[in-house]
């Protein structure tokens, strides 16, 4: 059996290979995204495969690594590192062609195998002025 751990790790790599399938797999069907930024709440599988397509097409280039992962119970916290280039509109926010380097913390509750729930915290206005849309 798959830590908990191990679960996040693959989910990470899924996302980073655009192997939807396998994220299907790994999430829960009623899955919930919490965040503080829009989205405010992704609710479903499916609708996770649909942001994260249209966060492809503002970064194509978008790659995540996981720096930290630590695992307490059916709970996963992970300080995660973000890359990507600003090829594509971001919200009202014209393409840049600058590059977004950054980290952001993820928590994630696994459930049976499976994960169940996440909350996503980023520091916006940083990745705005990287981008260029804010001084």
């Amino acid at each position: 059996m798959k830590t908990n751990k191990e679960i996040v790790t693959e989910f990470s790599e899924a996302t980073n290979s655009r192997s939807w399938d396998k994220v299907l797999a790994l999430t829960h069907l009623d899955f919930i995204r919490h965040s503080s930024s829009f989205p405010y709440e992704i609710i479903s599988n499916a609708a996770l495969i649909d942001f994260q397509k249209q966060e492809l097409e503002t970064f194509s280039d978008i790659h995540e690594s996981i720096l930290l992962i630590i695992e307490e119970g059916e709970l996963v916290a992970a300080r995660i590192h973000f890359s990507g280039t600003q090829y594509g509109k971001l919200g009202d926010y014209p393409p840049t062609g600058k590059k977004l380097d950054a980290c952001f913390n993820y928590f994630f509750r696994v459930v049976n195998g499976q994960i169940k729930e996440t909350w996503v915290e980023y520091d916006n206005l940083n990745g705005l002025i990287q981008l260029g849309h804010y001084k």
